[in-house]
């Protein structure tokens, strides 16, 4: 936050605040937990799946580990994984909140997603919004989904952070 000292009174201003702006942190707004199962330890040398092996390993997985979070499933590159074996996966974990292909990294995505997708944008309604850069733990994906879930309804809406932001949208005031 930025502050400058008020000369006439010795006290502290918050420029940020007098502003009106409104910060948006998209890492505080995933609300799911998420974790990976990295399944490349029940392949046959580490490189193809056996069926009746990979079954058993699948039959002993605790569900209850996976409640109620999203769940990145993930495997080394270099093994022979048909495709079967991520909807027999997906379909044991069928208590998770979601399951996704491609790891933590994806599964965070996917809860982010998720959190955009479910905002409460009318508390945005008119405001002049920064949606936090340093924060971009969604990619690219999360902030043009963002923007298309906040531009119909806010007054502005930036980039970066408060002492620094890049214009990305501004309502235009028609004249009567």
């Amino acid at each position: 936050m930025e502050a400058e000292k008020n000369e006439t009174d010795g006290g502290i201003r918050n420029r940020v605040e007098e502003s009106g702006l409104v910060q948006i942190d998209l890492d505080m707004i995933r609300t799911i937990p998420c974790v990976e199962l990295n399944f490349t330890k029940w392949l046959w040398e580490g490189v193809v799946v056996k069926e009746k092996e990979f079954r058993a390993h699948i039959a002993e997985i605790d569900v209850s580990e996976f409640e109620g979070v999203g769940v990145g499933l993930s495997c080394t590159e270099d093994a022979i994984v048909p495709d079967w074996v991520w909807m027999l996966l997906s379909s044991k974990l069928s208590c998770a909140e979601f399951v996704v292909v491609g790891g933590i990294a994806s599964a965070e995505i996917e809860a982010l997603r998720r959190a955009i997708e479910g905002l409460q944008v009318e508390e945005y309604r008119d405001k002049r919004i920064v949606v936090r850069g340093c924060a971009n733990s969604g990619g690219v994906e999360a902030l043009v989904q963002i923007q298309q879930k906040l531009q119909p309804i806010v007054k502005s809406l930036m980039f970066g952070e408060a002492c620094s932001t890049v214009p990305v949208y501004k309502k235009s005031q028609l004249k009567k």
